[in-house]
C-alpha cells in the first residue's frame, strides 16, 4: 500500500521531467550551433561573393560559425540536393540565383518539383543583365546586331552560362529575334564565356552586369543593351532594351536570395528572413556590395518576396512557352 502510494509521484514527477525537456528541447534557440550556406556555383562570381559577404555579417550578428560550401554543376541540381539531404532545422540554407525557382525548373526536369520542395526566404543582391559583344564585333546596336545576323545568317553565336539560367533564356529570345540565325553555344559558366567572347570563339553573350562591369569599363569587351526597366547605375551610358523599341526584352530583375526546405517551420522561415534582411540592409553590406559592382537588395517582406518571385516565375514561363523551349533532363 505505501509503496503504491509513494509509485504515482515519481512518475508524476518523471512525467513532469520529461515533458520539462521536450520543452526545453522545442525552445533551444536559433542557432546554437554552425550554420552551412550551400553554393551552386565554384567560388568568384555574384552568387560566391554574395555568400561569403553574407556569412561574415551573420557571423558578427549571431555570434556562430557560418560557412560557405560550394557545390557547383548541374544547373543548381547539385546544390538542390545537397539542401535537400540536409534536415529543415536553418542550420543548412542555400544561397542562390533566384533563378533556382523562377527559371530552371521551368526547363530542367527533375524527379522532384522544385516550387514545392524549396522557398525563398531573403534577398541578398539585385542582379540585372546585360547584352555583352566582342569589342571586335561591327555592329554597335542591337538593331545593327539583327541585320547582320539576318544578312550573315548562323555566323554569329551567342554563349548560353547554363540551361535554365536568366542568360540561356535571354539568348534564346535574341535567337529567335534573329530569325533562328544566331546559335546557342553551351558554356560551363562566365568565366569560360567571357574568356571565349574575348577571344572572338563566340560573339555575344548576357551577363550579369556586376560581372562585366570592369571589362566594359577597361574597353576589352562592349555592352549593348541592359535587359532590365531601368538603366544600372554601373553601366548608366547603355540603354535598356525597351529604350531601344523591345519591350519584350524588359526582364523581371533577378536576385541572389537565401532558399530553404519548404518543410521547415514557418516561424523558423520568419526568424531566418529576419536576419538575413538585418545583415543585408546593414550600412556597411550595402557599402560592400557597391564596392563589387552589386545591386543591393530590395527591403521586402517574406510575403512580397514570393509574390515577387511568383510572378517573375509565371512571366518566365510564358516566355519558355512562347519559344517552345525543349525541357532538359536533370
Amino acid at each position: 500500500m505505501c509503496l503504491h502510494l509513494l509509485r504515482a509521484p515519481l512518475l508524476f514527477l518523471a512525467a513532469l521531467c520529461c515533458g520539462m525537456g521536450t520543452a526545453s528541447a522545442q525552445a533551444q534557440p536559433w542557432p546554437d550551433k554552425p550554420i552551412r550556406l550551400i553554393v551552386p556555383a565554384p567560388p568568384g562570381g555574384i552568387s560566391d561573393a554574395s555568400a561569403r559577404l553574407l556569412a561574415e555579417h551573420l557571423r558578427t550578428n549571431l555570434g556562430q560559425t557560418v560557412l560557405v560550401d560550394n557545390k557547383p554543376g548541374g544547373s543548381t541540381v547539385i546544390a538542390q540536393r545537397a539542401l535537400m539531404s540536409a534536415p529543415a532545422d536553418g542550420y543548412t540554407l542555400m544561397v542562390s540565383p533566384s533563378s533556382v525557382l523562377s527559371d530552371i525548373p521551368l526547363t530542367v526536369k527533375t524527379p522532384y518539383d522544385p516550387l514545392k520542395t524549396f522557398t525563398y526566404v531573403g534577398e541578398v543582391t539585385g542582379m540585372v543583365h546585360v547584352l555583352v559583344a566582342n569589342t571586335g564585333f561591327a555592329p554597335n546596336t542591337v538593331k545593327d546586331l539583327l541585320a547582320h545576323a539576318r544578312q550573315h545568317p548562323r555566323t554569329l553565336s551567342v554563349a548560353n552560362l547554363s540551361t535554365g539560367t536568366r542568360s540561356n533564356l535571354l539568348g534564346e529570345m535574341l535567337r529567335e529575334r534573329s530569325g533562328n540565325d544566331i546559335l546557342v553555344v553551351p558554356y560551363k559558366g562566365s568565366a569560360p564565356a567571357l574568356v571565349d567572347l574575348m577571344g572572338n570563339q563566340v560573339q555575344l553573350t548576357f551577363e550579369v552586369v556586376s560581372n562585366v562591369t570592369p571589362l566594359v569599363r577597361s574597353g576589352k569587351i562592349k555592352a549593348l543593351a541592359v535587359a532590365s526597366a531601368k538603366r544600372s547605375r554601373f553601366l548608366p551610358d547603355v540603354p535598356t532594351f525597351g529604350e531601344l523599341g523591345l519591350p519584350d526584352f524588359v526582364m523581371p530583375d533577378a536576385s541572389v536570395g537565401v532558399f530553404v526546405l519548404s518543410s521547415m517551420p514557418p516561424a523558423l522561415q520568419e526568424k531566418i528572413h529576419a536576419e538575413v534582411a538585418r545583415a543585408v540592409q546593414s550600412p556597411k553590406f550595402r557599402e560592400a556590395l557597391l564596392a563589387q559592382n552589386y545591386d543591393p537588395p530590395r527591403d521586402m517582406s517574406l510575403p512580397q518576396l514570393r509574390q515577387t518571385l511568383d510572378a517573375t516565375t509565371a512571366h518566365n514561363r510564358a516566355i519558355i512557352e512562347k519559344l517552345k523551349l525543349k525541357i532538359s533532363p536533370e
